[in-house]
Order: structure tokens, then sequence, then C-alpha cells
């Protein structure tokens, strides 16, 4: 191994202390480069509202919906979204369970992002139905009309992949929070001491607090790894389930499964070089772990990889005129640039 811990390297002794009050130490008052940030996302954050409102307004046409494409950007940056999600639950409840030790110094971050990247993909198959004010169509309530979902529909398989996946990866993240946050309490003052009192539910750290912990985080970390394989096959499955030639395959499940932990990880990694720089953490993430994402990475790359083959030989090997022509206009039509950008970025590249 090159490097273990760049803290022993100068000789910083890790503590539970030292890792408490490291941490501690990035949630003091915010400098002005917080504010300058918090004022650009604010900015984009008022862009797209107003997007929101004109979409609202004028239709979905807005967003480049005609025939024969009714899903365009929309379902693109949906998949995107609930791709970089998957991360989360694979450093955190994959690799619990497999009882890797290294997750512990970057999990976090990655249970954070993909709750926040889960609250982004819900927004798209709400802005999608076009009439967003009957969101709650898509509920399976009684009501006088005796109207009832479509369960055939794949609006429908999204919104419950969503909302399960947010709701489990919620209760993981705050239910690993509490001891963390009881750890900062003890250092904290005035008014965050309160807070972090209050949010860690009383928390003592007591043999019996950590014994039914453990043994809950476990339940937790079993039940949400099913998650990370069912939710993007059926994400996937809004695609398998057209009879457009390249999309009706049976591989498209662990293909989508693969890709989503490619770029969750991928994203992990591009999170925590910029905050391992801002906050000094340099002593709690080391190169050593970026060794570990990366291999990760190189893993699932080589997953996405095989897929792209067999996507092809499958379409060669098949026969069918249409699918042939679509693989074919992928690679050397007028897109050609994009397809092998892509096939080269995320296979040969890695």
């Amino acid at each position: 191994m090159a490097e273990t811990s760049t803290a022993a390297a100068r000789g910083t002794r890790v503590t539970y202390d030292f890792v408490t009050r490291t941490i501690a130490r990035t949630l003091g008052n915010p400098g002005k480069g917080y504010f300058a940030l918090l004022g650009s996302a604010v900015a984009l954050l008022a862009v797209g509202i107003g997007c929101l409102l004109m979409l609202l307004r004028y239709g979905l046409g807005l967003a480049g919906y005609s025939h024969p494409v009714y899903w365009a950007v929309y379902i693109t940056c949906f998949v995107f979204w609930v791709g970089i999600a998957h991360s989360g639950t694979l450093i955190s409840a994959i690799l619990f369970l497999f009882r890797s030790g290294w997750r512990t110094a970057v999990y976090r971050t990655a249970e954070a992002m993909t709750v926040f990247a889960v609250m982004t993909a819900g927004l798209f198959p709400l802005i999608h139905i076009g009439r967003q004010w009957y969101f709650y169509w898509l509920i399976p309530y009684p009501n006088e009309r005796g109207l009832w979902p479509n369960f055939k529909s794949p609006l429908i398989w999204d919104e419950f992949a969503i909302g399960t996946y947010f709701t489990v990866s919620t209760v993981f993240l705050i239910m690993g929070l509490i001891p963390d946050i009881a750890a900062v309490r003890d250092v904290a003052t005035g008014w965050r001491k309160k807070l972090y009192a209050i949010t860690s539910l009383g928390w003592r750290g007591t043999n019996e607090q950590w014994r039914h912990y453990t043994r809950g985080y476990l339940y937790l970390a079993a039940l949400a790894t099913p998650l990370v394989l069912s939710v993007h096959s059926v994400v996937s499955w809004d695609f398998a389930m057209a009879i457009v030639p390249g999309w009706h395959a049976t591989l498209f499940a662990p293909y989508f499964v693969a890709g989503a932990i490619y770029s969750g990880v991928a994203m992990v990694i591009t999170l925590l070089v910029p905050i391992r720089k801002l906050f000094h953490l340099e002593d709690l993430i080391t190169v050593h772990h970026f060794e570990n994402l990366a291999k990760l990475c190189l893993l699932t790359g080589l997953i996405v990889s095989y897929s792209y083959c067999v996507e092809n030989f499958t379409a060669w090997f098949g026969g069918h005129h249409a699918e042939r022509a679509a693989f074919w206009y992928r690679a050397f039509g007028p897109f050609w640039w994009a397809s092998w950008t892509m096939n080269i970025c995320n296979g040969i590249l890695p």
C-alpha cells in the first residue's frame, strides 16, 4: 500500500477525540466563500423556479416534447440523478455487510448525496406528467370517481421506486447520524449544543444502545441492499418495455445497475476531492480511500464496457434491420462523436 495514513506520516495520532474535533471544526461559522457559493446556488434555484413556472404556463412543448420524442431531456436527467444516488447504498449497506473497514471515512458523504439525489430525481416524474397540480392521481387512494392508477405505466413504477428508495435511504442516513451528532454535541457550545442534544435523540453511547443500534443498522443494510438492484432495474424497464429498436432488451436491468453504481462512485470521488481540500481532511480521507473507490469504478466500468459489447453483438447477431440501423447510426451517424466519447470515457480511460 503506497500510503496508509496521512496522519501517521505526519506523526499525528488518530483517536476518536481527534476525529470528533476535526469534524466539529468544519461546522463552525461559515466564511465569505460559503455565502458566495450559497448565493450562486440560490441564483440557480431562482432560474429553475422561473423555468418551471414557464413550463406550467406554456406546457411540455417548451422542453422540446414533440413527435416522436415524448421523454426528451427530463428522462435523461431522471436517470442521471437516480444513477448517482446508488453509491450511498452501495458504500454504506453493501460494504457494511462485507465488513469493509475503509468505508467509514466516505460513507456519510455518499449517504447524504444519495438522499439529495433521490429528492432531485423525484421531481422529474412530477414535471413529466404535464399537469403537475394533479400529481396525487399517481397515488392509489379511494375516490368517488372509481379511478385507480394504471400499474402497467412506467410512471407509476418510477413513483413507487423513488418513494421506496427515498424512504429507506433517509431512514438509513438519519439512523447512522445519531452517534455522529451525539459526538459533535459533546464538543459543541451554545445553541448548537442544544440543537445537537435534541437531534441526537438522547444517545449516550452505552453498551445497550450500541447493541440495539448495530442490530438495527444491520437490518436496514440488509433491506437497502436489494434496493440497489431493484430501483434502477425498474428505471431500466422504462426503456426495456418499449418496442424501440435497441431498447427492448433483457440486458438493460444489470446494465443500468452497473452504470448507476459506476456514476455514483465517480460522483462520490468528485465530491470528496474538493471537500478533503477545503476542510483539511487529509488526515481522515487518505489516498487509500480514493484507491479503493477507484477500484470500484474500475470494476463497474468493466461491467458497463461488457454491456456495450453485448448490446452491439446482440444487434448484429439478431439480424433485426431496424436494430442494426439504430446501432449503426449511433456509431457512425450525426452524433457519432457523442457515442465514441461515451465509449472511450466509460470503457477505455478507466
